[in-house]
């Protein structure tokens, strides 16, 4: 199992002819490789660093280890595998039902958890929003021109957060 102590991971899933789609933008916190761990079965995604990170990483051993001398544990690893389960549906239903300006605004309301300076490139958001960068850029001046963002160098600053909050639920 990996965690996520420092950076952005981007997870992707191969999607056609092997060809890797991002689906997500991980953040401090996130942990993966439960599924597989506890299914042996082969991971389906794959991880890449989005920005310098620090990894933390707990072998197959150890976790086996731990969960065998202390069971308590164990509904710990179920909310984790059902959040991320939580999370991948989620973003199924985003992409289904909303517009791309919705779906940017909550991207960019999830990654300025942090921080209102977001460093991600419009390519970036393009992916893990599933569309094209003219597309998103499209979304990002609507944006800017009602004073939610202002774009920089690979990164956008969230200048009002309400403007976003606005738009993140239009079908």
């Amino acid at each position: 199992m990996y965690g996520l102590a420092e950076g952005a991971l981007e997870i992707t899933f191969p999607l056609v002819a092997d060809e890797p789609v991002t689906i997500y933008r991980a953040e401090p916190g996130f942990w993966i490789g439960d599924a597989a761990q506890f299914s042996r079965r082969q991971r389906m995604i794959g991880i890449a660093a989005a920005t310098p990170v620090r990894i933390l990483r707990v072998s197959g051993t150890e976790l086996e280890r731990l969960l065998a001398e202390s069971p308590r544990f164990w509904p710990c690893f179920y909310d984790l595998s059902s959040r991320n389960v939580e999370t991948a549906l989620t973003l199924l239903s985003e992409s289904l039902a909303l517009t791309v300006k919705a779906r940017v605004c909550r991207r960019l309301l999830t990654l300025a958890e942090r921080d209102r300076d977001v460093q991600i490139t419009q390519d970036d958001l393009a992916k893990l929003v599933g569309v094209a960068r003219a597309t998103v850029r499209r979304a990002i001046a609507d944006l800017a021109a009602a004073g939610g963002v202002e774009t920089g160098y690979r990164s956008l600053r969230l200048r009002d957060l309400d403007v976003l909050r606005r738009h993140k639920d239009e079908q």
